[in-house]
This record gives structure tokens, C-alpha cells and sequence, in this order.
């Protein structure tokens, strides 16, 4: 390891160094396990990453082998996960444009590369395993863009999955139980999820940010938010006759459909009217212990749990009279962010989610197949590591 003498090794160092970095912190290592791990100080390590120092070759193996990459990938000038990523013309996954993420653009178009590179080596794996095949619950009907229009398409797709009234305990493990694939990733900060379309075997892949897993009820609201976006996708991709609308019936867009469609898939109105029945509730008679008790029931948050209290107009608040738009609660939610962080959840978290089942099992499955010919798998690995892929579940 030594400095750079020349212009051309000062690009080089720059160029590599940058690299390690960025591949470093996308698996979330840190410089001090990373150093470890290599067996050399932060220090140097630290010059290295900032095209001070130029390592030897014994050093660069050693660091490609710790970040799961081929050396030559440490000297690439574009993202590693680009690379990888197949012409236009071969992309049978449509990757949806997020419409609520607060990343900047720079993020979310790194985020989109990431997941249309882990979307296109999914259906690799898929087509390794033989198992390439639509979703068991078609992911495209008629409905119409409005409020009631997402209760009754949540309330369709409920019963394809086999749920009617029941409580979701688990709706990931519902999804990929019907075909649906849903992969956790390292997305950058404020985008917490993203979705793509398979045309070819008309599926879909649901990417959820793996670095949210303190906040898994906000996971699982994306999920399914996540899902109302593909009905909403398929429904102008396939050309579904709108269905009729009534005279007191008004249009809404994207974002207020899906999150709707959310609030009546994870707490249907029958479940939730039949809870609040048999404990005799009345719109005034809740209390904050109350919600929290019964909103870990639906695995959702308290501000979720309320807004779909007031949307079925199951509680009120004298506040309403002058503002219409605040629900119960809203003081006491503020208050518990206020004192403990946006992340904390009232009442406690639901029980973390299971990351990546369905892909494990794929690639324990494609490993049996492909024998002593490792070679296919190990690239899918390879780029989903470094796109990051947890691939440990």
C-alpha cells in the first residue's frame, strides 16, 4: 500500500476507494468491522476509502472477498448493481413510479435501478427453480377510482386470498403463499418501499425497505399499499372498464386510492363494526388504552388504527366540529412522537416480519437443482448482495 505518484494512479485510488465506500455502506459494514475483518486498522482504511492511498493486491482481494464481489468490480466506474442490470428491450418487470417517497431524485433513482436489478435476477431464479408462474389471485379487476370503489376492492381481493373477515396476522406470508414475491432490501433513506409489475407471467415483485424492521407495522402498510398500487397499474395497463359511478361518489387519485384500499385490506370494516359491537363502543365512549389494545390486533399503527376508526366513523371528537379533518387520538399520537421519536410506536411494535422466506427457500432450491454447476446461482447472488439483499433469512 503506498501514495499515488502519477495522475493516472491518483484516478485509479480515487475511483477504487469510492468504490469500496459505496459498496460498504449499501451492506450497512462499518469501516471499523470492515478494517477488522480485512485485518488492518480503520485508519488506513479510511485513506484508502478516500483515494489517498492506493492498497496492495493481497489488501483489495481481501476486501472484494469481506463485500461478496469480484476484485474487478472494486475498479468499475458505474454502480455495480447497474452493470448487471439487462438492456430495456429484455425487462419483462415494470417498475412503478412512487408517488409519496421523500427521498430526492438522485435516491429514488437508485432505488429503481436496485430493485429493476433484483426484480430481473428474481425471475432468473424463478426460471432456475422451473417455478415461473402467475399470482393465485389475479392481480387485475374492474373497480372504481373512489373511496367506496377501494373498499370493495379490498374487500375482492381478501376473499381471493381465502380471508373474507379474518384478521391478517402476517400479510407477507399471505402474499407469497399466493405467488406474489416481496423482497426486503437496503433502500436509501425515505423510500420505504417499491413495486414492479411482471407482464410476462402477470405478477408482481413488492420491495420493501429491510432498514425499517424497527418500524414493522409501517412495513407492512407499504406492503399492502404497495399492493392497491398494482390494481392500480394493471387497471389502466389491461384497459378494465371503469365501473359506474354514483351521483355522491367522487374520483380520487393514486395516492388517497391505495391508501384506502390499505386501511380496508389490514382492518375491514366487518371485523373492525363487529369488534366495536361486541364491546358496546360508541363513537364517544373510546379511549386511548382502548385503541392501543385493539390496534395490535390488526398489526397496524395507532395513527393507521385511528384514521380507519374515524373513515367508518366508529369514534369522534368535539375537535371535529371545527376541523373537520382531525380524528380521535391525534392529540395523544402527537404527543408520544413528541416525547419518543417518529420511529417509537404506541402501545409497542407489533412482532417483527419473516425477511425474505419465500427467496431462501428459492435459492436452497436452485442450489439442489444446479448441483455441481454453481456458476448461474452464484452471479444471482452476487447481485443481490450487492444490491442489499439480505440473503441470511
Amino acid at each position: 500500500m503506498g501514495k499515488h505518484k502519477t495522475p493516472a494512479e491518483r484516478e485509479i485510488a480515487l475511483r477504487v476507494g469510492a468504490r469500496i465506500r459505496q459498496l460498504r455502506e449499501i451492506q450497512h459494514i462499518s469501516q471499523i468491522r470492515l478494517a477488522t475483518e480485512i485485518g488492518i486498522r480503520a485508519g488506513p482504511l479510511g485513506w484508502i476509502e478516500k483515494g489517498k492511498h492506493l492498497p496492495s493486491g493481497r489488501v483489495l482481494y481481501r476486501i472484494a472477498k469481506q463485500l461478496n464481489v469480484r476484485l474487478d468490480d472494486l475498479f468499475q466506474e458505474t454502480d455495480v448493481w447497474q452493470n448487471a442490470a439487462p438492456p430495456a428491450a429484455q425487462v419483462e418487470c415494470v417498475m412503478l413510479t412512487p408517488f409519496d417517497v421523500a427521498a430526492a431524485a438522485e435516491q429514488v433513482k437508485a432505488a429503481h435501478i436496485m430493485c429493476q436489478t433484483v426484480a430481473d435476477r428474481m425471475t432468473e431464479l424463478e426460471k432456475l427453480c422451473g417455478v415461473l408462474r402467475p399470482s393465485d389471485v389475479p392481480l387485475y379487476a374492474p373497480f372504481a377510482p373512489t373511496e367506496m370503489g377501494a373498499e370493495c376492492l379490498a374487500a375482492w381481493v381478501r376473499r381471493g386470498f381465502g380471508l373474507a373477515c379474518a384478521v391478517v396476522t402476517d400479510c407477507i406470508e399471505q402474499f407469497e403463499a399466493a405467488g406474489i414475491r416481496v423482497v426486503f432490501l437496503d433502500l436509501p433513506d425515505g423510500c420505504p418501499s417499491f413495486s414492479a409489475y411482471d407482464c410476462a407471467s402477470r405478477n408482481a415483485i413488492i420491495f420493501l425497505n429491510a432498514r425499517l424492521k424497527k418500524q414493522p407495522e409501517l412495513q407492512v402498510w407499504r406492503a399492502v399499499c404497495e399492493l392497491g398500487r398494482i390494481y392500480w397499474f394493471t387497471r389502466k395497463q389491461y384497459g378494465v372498464d371503469r365501473e359506474a359511478l354514483s351521483a355522491d361518489e367522487t374520483v380520487v387519485d393514486e395516492a388517497a386510492f391505495v391508501q384506502r384500499f390499505a386501511g380496508a385490506f389490514l382492518m375491514p370494516a366487518c371485523s373492525l363494526q363487529s369488534t366495536v359491537g361486541q364491546l358496546g363502543l360508541t363513537p364517544k365512549t373510546w379511549t386511548w388504552e382502548m385503541a392501543l389494545r385493539l390496534k395490535k390486533r390488526y398489526g397496524v399503527s395507532a395513527q393507521q388504527f385511528a384514521l380507519r376508526l374515524q373513515a367508518l366513523k366508529l369514534t369522534w371528537s368535539e375537535k371535529q366540529k371545527k376541523t373537520p379533518a382531525f380524528f380521535a387520538f391525534k392529540d395523544e399520537i402527537e404527543a408520544f412522537a413528541s416525547a419518543n421519536g417518529a420511529v417509537a410506536e404506541p402501545g409497542g411494535n407489533r412482532p417483527q416480519l419473516t425477511v425474505n422466506g419465500r427467496l431462501c427457500d428459492l435459492l436452497l432450491r436452485a442450489e439442489q437443482i444446479s448441483g455441481k454447476d454453481q456458476k448461474a446461482l452464484n452471479a444471482i447472488k452476487r447481485v443481490m448482495r450487492q444490491a442489499g439483499v439480505k440473503l441470511d433469512a
